[in-house]
């Protein structure tokens, strides 16, 4: 009997969900050679931003249904990627999986426009069989900012802030700082201009071509991706003790707790500050810089 051959399905992102922009199934099909890539369309062209997430939100369970149908072992060659809105869909189409007992070999979320604190990010992990890889750039100017003002949701945007503990069968990749300068596509002016890199960081091709080095075996960035728990703005603060208790510490990190308002901040070695929340959210937050940076907190 044949060997049937792996699929991808890629799942587009905001206004790029009729059908695939120049050259991006090239960059998916690089990432997996020996895959038949299909490109999987959906209704998210709409510019009213909360039109297109509803949208995504009912379109991911079709796909479920669609993926459930299918005969078991075509379901377990198949890997789901999906970029910002289409992420989010993966996110929900493994969570309803998972309620049925279903699996897939894979997914990978790249840049995913979801709420960090959605439930079903905890359950997606439990529909693949490799982990799910999810590509994080704490420095998406989309979304970590953009969609924290126009998303109307409860959280900022997961593929920018990770979740605040760790979800079984989950790995978060963090992109590094420039990723839109390490990482080489070839897209006209997106290309050629560092400017214009800088703005396009949440770019599908960027994620994409990074996602294919992690498959390849590149170590991860390094980068300390710090969860926030209201949209942060950085920029260097007065390291003082006469508004703010030191809660924690390691390695130049602090956790702190304003003396007036309760709020907490958690500032990194140059006194820059990285996040700052309610003090539940704000000591998981730093117990995930604990864990990146290898070190327990004295």
């Amino acid at each position: 009997m044949a060997i049937m051959a792996a699929t991808v399905w890629f799942i587009p992102g905001w206004l790029r969900s009729g059908t695939p922009a120049e050259g991006v199934l090239e960059c998916v099909s690089n990432a997996f050679p020996e895959a038949k890539v299909e490109f999987k369309k959906w209704d998210g062209d709409n510019v009213v931003w909360p039109m297109s997430v509803d949208s995504a939100d009912k379109e991911s369970w079709r796909l479920a249904f669609e993926i459930a149908m299918m005969p078991r072992e075509e379901r377990e060659r198949l890997t789901l990627v999906g970029h910002s809105l289409g992420g989010r869909m993966i996110a929900r189409i493994l969570a309803r999986l998972s309620e049925h007992g279903l699996k897939v070999r894979q997914a990978i979320l790249m840049g995913a426009a979801i709420p960090s604190d959605d439930p079903d990010l905890a359950k997606m992990g439990r529909a693949t069989e490799l982990p799910v890889l999810a590509v994080c750039n704490p420095y998406d100017h989309v979304l970590r900012y953009v969609y924290a003002m126009v998303g109307g949701e409860s959280s900022v945007a997961f593929g920018a802030n990770g979740t605040l503990a760790p979800c079984e069968n989950v790995v978060e990749c963090v992109t590094p700082e420039n990723l839109a300068r390490e990482v080489e596509i070839d897209d006209g002016a997106w290309s050629k201009s560092p400017a214009l890199r800088d703005v396009a960081n949440h770019h599908e091709k960027f994620y994409i071509e990074y996602a294919r080095r992690i498959l390849g075996g590149e170590a991860a960035s390094g980068t300390v991706m710090v969860p926030q728990g209201f949209p942060a703005v950085d920029g260097k603060v007065m390291d003082s003790e006469i508004w703010w208790s030191v809660l924690d510490e390691a390695e130049g990190w602090k956790l702190e707790k304003n003396k007036v308002t309760g709020h907490c901040r958690i500032i990194d070695p140059d006194k820059k500050r990285v996040a700052w929340g309610r003090e539940e959210k704000m000591r998981s937050a730093f117990g995930k810089v604990r864990s990146q940076i290898g070190r327990a907190v004295r």
